[in-house]
């Protein structure tokens, strides 16, 4: 990709050291998009929009949040009721997970309605199934935080499950936990893994963009465009469709985060964890 030629000076300084800004203006303006695209491909960058949502309110709430059994509830509840904006920013970010899951099975559901995974884009289809592999995992660590109820036996039944494995089972489980049953360790590790994945998950989707422009998009009716009659650039004519796409989530988001901001969870998540007395029903989110 040869180096783009910008009217802003500074721009052209920065591209001649930095070589970053050509591939942004190659993904804008000059990499063909199908014109015929229509809102089920907003999806895609509804995910990301998700993404980043998710890793800058956690990162917010990391800050206030102790990882420890004796801590973790109260901490969470001190960010509920005394951390300026503390409530809006759980909200945001349980809700939130639960919105970016949402998201990803259309994105999801449409790639598979609209043979997305078919050649040349099998590479893309399979790192996006890594994607939601690894969002699985950083949900479930994620659900262990708040040391509620449902989030220790929750914990213990899902680890438990690693049992199962012929031979080896018991020790995964001992070394998932840290020791003999959920505790202190599990807590600690577990925090570290949530804080750490949506990084790992960030540069995952950047490999997933990369392969997404190396194959070019997938469209309605299926077929290959054929040259330039057939696409158009990505702004402003795509920037203005995910843009509206953006506000209605938003808007979605938010009735759930100020009207209905616990539906998605269980009541019993907040009792504080006990290990003696298991919760009446243990339920699925």
């Amino acid at each position: 990709m040869s180096s783009h030629q910008f009217k802003n000076p500074l721009a052209n300084w920065v591209e001649k050291r930095l070589p970053v800004l050509s591939p942004l203006h190659h993904t804008l303006f000059e990499h063909p998009f199908p014109r015929n695209l229509n809102f089920m491909w907003n999806f895609g960058s509804l995910a990301g929009f998700c993404l980043v949502i998710m890793i800058v309110t956690g990162i917010v709430l990391a800050m206030q949040y102790t990882p420890n059994t004796a801590e973790a509830f109260g901490s969470v509840e001190r960010i509920m009721r005394d951390v300026n904006s503390g409530w809006l920013m759980r909200y945001l970010h349980m809700n939130g997970a639960s919105f970016f899951f949402i998201v990803v099975y259309i994105h999801m559901f449409r790639g598979l309605y609209y043979g997305s995974y078919k050649a040349p884009r099998e590479l893309l289809w399979i790192i996006g199934v890594v994607i939601l592999l690894l969002m699985m995992a950083t949900g479930f660590l994620g659900y262990t935080l708040p040391w509620g109820q449902m989030s220790f036996w929750g914990a213990t039944v899902i680890t438990n499950l690693f049992s199962a494995i012929p031979g080896v089972g018991d020790a995964i489980v001992t070394w998932l936990w840290g020791g003999f049953s959920v505790d202190n360790p599990t807590l600690n590790r577990f925090f570290v893994l949530h804080f750490l994945l949506p990084f790992v998950i960030l540069g995952v989707v950047i490999l997933h963009i990369l392969a997404l422009h190396t194959s070019v998009s997938n469209n309605p009716l299926g077929i290959d465009i054929k040259g330039p009659q057939d696409t158009i650039s990505f702004h402003p004519y795509f920037t203005i469709k995910d843009t509206l796409g953006v506000c209605v989530f938003l808007l979605i988001l938010s009735a759930f985060v100020f009207f209905l901001p616990n539906d998605m969870g269980h009541p019993d998540n907040y009792i504080p964890a006990d290990p003696l007395v298991t919760p009446a029903h243990i339920v699925p989110e």
